[in-house]
Order: C-alpha cells, then structure tokens, then sequence
C-alpha cells in the first residue's frame, strides 16, 4: 500500500512512546482518506514545541508532515488525538492545494466530514481490516 504514511518519527525526549502513539493513531484515522485521494506521506515527524508560529507543516507535498503534539499549556501536556488528527488533515489537503485559498479550504472540509464519518463508524487504517496490532487468541487447550 503506496498511500499511507510510510515512516514515523518522534523528538525522542520524555514520553516518546505516547508521542509515537499519537503519530500512529493519527495515521490510522487518515488512511482510508489517503488511500482514496492517492496521496502518500514520507515522513510523519512530531514537530519541536518550541516552534511557536505554527502546529503543523507539509514540505514537498508529503515528502515530511511534522506535526506538534506536545501542549503545555494542556493539563495533560498533550494535544487530544482530534486536534492532531485535524492538523494531519490540513496539512494532507497541501499534498493537492499549496495556498490557503478557497478551494484549499473547500477540500478540507470535505475531507474532515469524511474523517468525522469513518471514526463514527470505527474504520481506518486500510479501510478493510486486519491491520491493527495483533494479540494471541485461544485459550490454554488451543482451538478444541
């Protein structure tokens, strides 16, 4: 599957496997969504807090998407997984449409009712199933 997020990559600082987790989930939820506009990203990177003019960005339509997760301001610390998703969305519509313009933000709001649909009904990921992490079934005596 060539329309998905291909790497993730995190600060590695404090808590990088929540940071890791929210890239990952955020990919999920936009997949079936990448799949369908055939637009691929690279690099999903979690973007330095300290970088105060903005939470996201998309450099070369979708050769690196930083986003950041990290909000101090936040009594958790953490952007929620909505917000995150949100900006991932902004920043995929840049994959088709660089400039802010009306049909930047006509694609967009196209694109987060599809979202908003698809994590009402549970799907992401490939949209067919299969591709979530595994875990051993069964019981001590095996299938019988």
């Amino acid at each position: 599957e060539t329309h998905r997020v291909h790497e993730i990559a995190t600060l590695g600082r404090a808590d990088d496997a929540t940071a890791r987790r929210l890239l990952e989930r955020c990919a999920w939820h936009v997949q079936p969504i990448m799949r369908a506009r055939r637009w691929r990203v690279a690099t999903l990177l979690e973007m330095k807090p300290e970088q105060r003019d903005r939470v996201g960005d998309n450099y070369n339509r979708g050769e690196r998407v930083r986003i950041k997760l990290r909000n101090p301001a936040s009594d958790t610390g953490w952007y929620d997984l909505g917000h995150v998703v949100l900006v991932m969305l902004h920043e995929l519509v840049h994959n088709d449409i660089g400039p802010h313009n009306r049909a930047f933000f006509k694609l967009l709001d196209e694109i987060t009712a599809e979202c908003e649909d698809l994590t009402a009904r549970g799907v992401g990921g490939t949209g067919v199933g299969f591709d979530a992490p595994g875990a051993k079934l069964g019981h001590r005596g095996g299938w019988g």
